[in-house]
């Protein structure tokens, strides 16, 4: 399904929507994926600052806190300006199935442009193999039921056999995401692009569920056309949870996105 179709809202009134989850863009067919979560409500605060006459078209960084895991199917948000400004503008937002909460997020919105250049600071790009040598999760190139899909340099990727990993590798992944025809990401899907690889923990240890608690975004750009490189990197596993940062550049080389995200892990007994 369409990325814009599976995050599309419908107005119910008073700043309230109605979204239909979608098992595309969900972890094995069963759970929603926490980054398309997060468009979907990103969609929901644009459209509500949108429509109390506020002028910013994009989010520009996001907090979400992932209380319990959706199912699919419909769920309503409720959205709340916090504060309209002339350059930036304030909006929370909550994902609600059967009258409880199970999404919580606040976002600024501002104009971001398609063509400037960064003032000050700069973060190379990382390098990745060419995308034609790269392969999906599955170890295969097969298109997915979506329009989106994200494949992994193999010298950067999982492993699910008893094939090491050298440990200058572990706790990194590096990944193309690419949407059908080439098609330029808007900065909604760049929300989704920012938790849409499996666990980077997967490249040092072999666990369960790696679920997502608190994910924090940062949409830096609005990316030129063709597929987008991501860093996916481990900084800390401690005490059964792990912080994880993403970075996201555009074929132009610019940082386009970042996010950072705490999770818990569950580690095999020693």
């Amino acid at each position: 399904m369409d990325f814009a179709d599976a995050t599309a809202i419908t107005p119910l009134g008073d700043g309230e929507y109605l979204v239909n989850l979608q098992p595309e863009y969900s972890i094995g067919g069963g759970k929603p994926n926490g980054g398309y979560l997060l468009a979907c409500l990103g969609r929901a605060a644009v459209e509500a600052a949108r429509a109390s006459g506020a002028t910013q078209q994009h989010p520009i960084s996001a907090g979400v806190q992932y209380l319990f895991s959706p199912d699919l199917g419909k769920a309503t948000i409720q959205t709340e300006i916090s504060r309209s400004g002339r350059s930036a503008s304030q909006v929370s937002a909550k994902l609600i199935q059967d009258d409880k909460v199970f999404v919580e997020a606040r976002f600024t919105l501002a104009n971001l442009n398609a063509d400037t250049q960064p003032f000050w600071g700069a973060t190379k790009p990382v390098e990745i193999a060419p995308i034609e040598d790269c392969v999906s999760f599955a170890g295969n190139n097969e298109r997915p039921p979506s329009n989106t899909r994200v494949i992994f340099d193999p010298q950067y990727a999982f492993s699910f056999d008893d094939t090491p990993i050298p440990p200058e590798r572990q706790g990194e992944v590096r990944a193309w995401f690419e949407v059908d025809d080439d098609l330029a990401v808007d900065p909604i899907m760049l929300l989704y692009a920012c938790d849409s690889l499996p666990p980077a923990t997967f490249s040092i240890v072999r666990t369960g569920w790696v679920p997502t608690l608190d994910l924090t975004a940062y949409i830096r750009a609005i990316p030129v056309p063709g597929p987008l490189r991501i860093r996916f990197r481990v900084q800390l596993i401690q005490d059964g949870f792990v912080d994880e940062v993403y970075e996201i550049w555009d074929q132009s080389n610019q940082l386009v996105a970042q996010a950072t995200q705490i999770a818990a892990i569950r580690l095999p007994e020693q």
